[in-house]
């Protein structure tokens, strides 16, 4: 046997892409060996939009956090997280394109077409440590355009309710109903239900027609399911109302079905008034204690019990004696805020005992202003208050040192049209359904 002679193997040298191709292998074994249940609960404090592109990287990724279990978790953080930085504000608002004529604005607005202006969802995160002197607050506006038939007149549009991150959107023209979460970029419109009719013609005296007459969205508590209730009325030919019929559509069966309405009452639609607040919605209404007379209260919704209660508003501020009222979530219970229409403004702030129930009490707490501003929004934090001034541009006032500061977000149609609630972020999808 010829021996062959001893020759050491010559060790190829890898480049610099392999050995940085070879390290981030090395780390995603690492990662691939962390316990589902501490990936989970990192990943379960992210925001939305990290999530989105995160559940692209790996299968177990994907289903981890589209799973139900999930989601509540990442939801219970983003409301329980009494360290964040931030207060998310979403405003509904009309922005248009190209106007410099102000004279043309009103034409705009009320015209059909979407080519010279856009509805906007716009999201907005406070900083909660602004105390400096910059008469500014400095934020990232993310703008999301509101699809037609939604966006055809910016009147007709409103927010009627939101919760958990999902809003609730009402074209009080055409009586489309959709639930949106602007956080994921989701839109779903609602079926049509059977309960409304088509318009009557004018001529048919006979004919009944319908009129959707309240719209409100809320969470049940019990069924663990997010729910919106419509009432609607009935008006014949010659302009006689008949009774009141109610129904709830549920994301769970993605349907309505009728429900027991036994009070008769005409909600009407004021300026920052509906709320939803711990299973209950709120109106403005019109009721009818005696044939012949009316008496304003405020028309409520339990969504787990589904029944309709009225309570009544503190004595002396009726709209007749010229008082403007508004209604807010502030420190934790229903509030409930009132003022004189004209000039600089001077806010009464009422708030509501609810430990008997919805038929609370009311306790006058304080007064702020005097204020030049149109109409109040939202508390974003107990001691700041949004507010629209007369050219369209939103404010916070401290309601401590009386100062005012500028946020980055404006509209151009009438003040009483601006929309803002405070929301979370959420993965909760509106497309889905259970089963």
């Amino acid at each position: 046997m010829k021996w062959k002679p001893y020759r050491p193997r010559q060790r190829k040298l890898e480049s610099r892409e392999q050995v940085d191709r070879g390290r981030k292998k090395r780390q995603m074994g690492k990662l691939c060996k962390l316990s589902e249940e501490m990936v989970g609960q990192f990943l379960s404090r992210l925001p939305p939009k990290a999530l989105m592109r995160f559940k692209c990287i790996h299968k177990s990724w994907y289903n981890l956090i589209t799973s139900p279990s999930f989601i509540a978790k990442n939801l219970s953080n983003s409301k329980n997280n009494k360290f964040a930085s931030t207060t998310r504000i979403l405003f509904k608002r009309t922005v248009l394109k190209d106007i410099k004529d102000k004279n043309e604005i009103f034409y705009v607005l009320r015209d059909n077409n979407n080519d010279r202006r856009d509805i906007f969802l716009s999201l907005l995160d406070l900083c909660n440590d602004n105390d400096g002197d910059d008469q500014n607050l400095h934020s990232v506006v993310d703008d999301l355009i509101v699809p037609l038939p939604f966006s055809i007149c910016p009147f007709s549009l409103q927010i009627a309710g939101h919760c958990d991150g999902l809003i609730c959107l009402v074209n009080i023209v055409n009586e489309e109903v959709a639930l949106c979460n602007p956080a994921i970029k989701e839109f779903k419109f609602l079926p049509r239900s059977s309960l409304l009719l088509p318009r009557r013609h004018p001529e048919d005296d006979d004919g009944i027609e319908s009129d959707v007459n309240a719209v409100g969205f809320g969470y049940d508590s019990k069924t663990q399911d997010y729910k919106i209730v419509r009432v609607i009325t009935y008006i014949t030919g010659i302009a006689y109302t008949l009774p009141s019929k109610a129904e709830v559509y549920t994301l769970s069966s993605h349907s309505w079905r009728e429900i027991k309405i036994d009070k008769e009452c005409h909600v009407f639609w004021t300026p920052s008034f509906e709320i939803h607040f711990r299973g209950i919605y709120y109106w403005s209404a019109l009721t009818y204690p005696t044939p012949g007379a009316d008496k304003e209260a405020i028309f409520a919704f339990d969504m787990s019990e589904e029944t309709f209660e009225e309570i009544p508003i503190p004595d002396g501020i009726c709209a007749r004696d010229g008082i403007i009222k508004f209604l807010a979530v502030w420190k934790e219970s229903v509030a409930l805020i009132s003022c004189k229409g004209d000039g600089p403004k001077s806010f009464d702030i009422w708030v509501m005992d609810d430990s008997s129930g919805i038929k609370g009490s009311w306790t006058k707490h304080l007064v702020i202003g005097p204020i030049e501003c149109e109409i109040p929004l939202v508390f974003w934090k107990s001691d700041e208050l949004l507010l629209v001034i007369s050219d369209g541009r939103v404010v916070s006032y401290h309601l401590g040192n009386k100062t005012i500061k500028y946020l980055p977000i404006h509209g151009v149609e009438d003040p009483q049209y601006i929309q803002a609630v405070v929301c979370v972020n959420s993965m909760i999808s509106v497309k889905k359904t259970k089963g």
